[in-house]
Order: C-alpha cells, then structure tokens, then sequence
C-alpha cells in the first residue's frame, strides 16, 4: 500500500498562489493477466498549501481526519495503519509542541471573547475536566 498524492492548482495561480493535495491509499495487485494495477482502497481526504507551506491547523485536521478514517478500515492491522500514517507524516509533518501551544493559546483566547460577550462560562472543575479527560480514544469517534 501507499498514498497516491493528486495536486490541483488554483484556478487563478496569479492570484492565489494555492494548491490542494488530495491523498487516496492505493494497494498494487496484478490483474488476471498478470499486469501490475492499482486499485483505489479509499479517499483519505485533502489538504490546502499556501505558498510553500500547509498551515497547522490543516495539517491537526488532515491527519485527524486520515487517522479517523484508516481507524474505520476493518481490513488494516495496527501496523499497517501506523505505516500508512509514517507516509503522511512525511508530507504532512505533525504539529509540534510550540505550534500546539500557540493553536491552544488563540483557543483560550477566542472563548474568552465569546463568553464576554455571550455570558456564562465554564467553571473550573468543567474546564479543567475537559482537558485532563481522555477523549481521544476511538470508541468517541
């Protein structure tokens, strides 16, 4: 298996200087002949780059979203789905640590405004059970 990379170019490049990276995992057989094929397994979303870059909050929301979906493919063993994720992370680099603090930062930031503006809030047990609760585990997908 591997990830097949399908680029498209914004429509005005003078303009927008944007292309979208669609990834599919793709898997190689030989068809009854013998002729080497390859078939699409399924669609594992895509991603926007500006310039030279993908920005980091579509970085978070691609891979969240390819793990999700590789985690729903029944026939992939935990291996081949944490191969198939090393092959993303290779064009798709994670997010590091100051980039998560600075995304968390802007979070706390926006919330903030919001319940300025809308009243309410959480309280401290809510919010501090929000971010010490695992819900990161598949069956809360």
């Amino acid at each position: 298996m591997y990830i097949r990379w399908v680029v498209r170019h914004h429509k005005n490049a003078t303009v927008a200087n944007t292309s979208f990276h669609d990834a599919y995992l793709v898997e190689s057989y030989r068809d009854e002949r013998r002729r080497p094929r390859q078939r699409i397994i399924c669609y594992l979303g895509n991603i926007r780059q500006i310039d030279a870059d993908f920005p980091a909050i579509e970085r978070e929301l691609f891979l969240l979203r390819a793990e999700r979906i590789l985690h729903n493919i029944t026939d992939l063993d935990d291996e081949n789905r944490s191969m198939i994720m090393d092959l993303l992370y290779q064009k798709v680099r994670p997010l590091d640590r100051d980039e998560v603090i600075a995304a968390f930062t802007e979070n706390l930031r926006w919330y903030r405004h919001w319940w300025k503006q809308h009243g309410g809030g959480l309280s401290q047990e809510e919010l501090l059970r929000l971010i010490v609760e695992d819900n990161d585990t598949p069956s809360s997908w």
